[in-house]
């Protein structure tokens, strides 16, 4: 029994003393030439997957695209292109034409150079409303006249004449030479429609109702005469 067990311990040293001695150097040069060849071919096998996985052959290993990208302005016929941006609202501009142009756009004014003919009409005018006064004639140098909107304007004050009577000297006197004030429209006479008041109001004919306020102001307000 014991030269039994002593063989076996021999038989299993031997065996031990087998594995572990050093290896002769050819079998590790052959060992180490298999297992690079393994790991170039895994290399190749990885990088061949890799480059399938990137977009079906998309880019090559130089890096440039093998096919043409998509125009960036492409959609389909058959969807609708939308937007998520907020339509432009452009503003309507008002019509340049009111609704009453006559309301916002007043007709202008004018004063005129007053004719001798339109003196001796507007005092014939006067002359109808205040009969008794005969020999009167127009004070120099305060004589308006003008025109608005197709009808014309006149202002003046009287004075009498060389040849006034004792009752007219009077009448004027007492009316203080105030300002009076005419009107003509287009295919009528002249006609006498206002008079400065007693005293006279300091807006001068700015203040008669009868003369458009235009006007009044083209004539300084019919104050030259103080």
């Amino acid at each position: 029994m014991t030269e039994d067990f002593e063989a076996i311990l021999q038989a299993g040293s031997e065996e031990l003393a087998a594995r572990t001695s050093a290896r002769p150097a050819a079998v590790v040069r052959t060992r180490g030439d298999e297992l690079r060849r393994r790991h170039r071919m895994a290399t190749a096998v990885l990088a061949v997957a890799l480059v399938a996985a990137v977009g079906g052959g998309t880019f090559a290993v130089t890096g440039h695209s093998r096919q043409a990208a998509a125009p960036e302005a492409v959609v389909s016929p058959t969807t609708p292109a939308t937007s998520t941006d907020e339509p432009t609202v452009t503003p309507t501009a008002p019509s340049a034409a009111p609704d009453n142009p006559a309301a916002t756009s007043p007709s202008p004014c004018r004063s005129l150079v007053v004719p001798q003919e339109v003196k001796d009409a507007v005092t014939q005018a006067y002359q109808r409303s205040q009969p008794e006064l005969v020999h009167i004639a127009p004070v120099r140098g305060t004589f308006y006249y003008g025109e608005c909107d197709g009808v014309f304007y006149a202002g003046t004050s009287f004075t009498p004449t060389a040849d006034a009577t004792e009752n007219e000297l009077v009448q004027l006197q007492d009316e203080g030479g105030a300002e009076k004030y005419f009107t003509k429209a287009k295919g009528s006479a002249w006609t006498f429609v206002a008079g400065d008041g007693f005293p006279r109001d300091p807006r001068g004919c700015a203040a008669i109702h009868e003369i458009p306020a235009r006007l009044a102001a083209l004539w300084g307000d019919c104050l030259a005469r103080p």
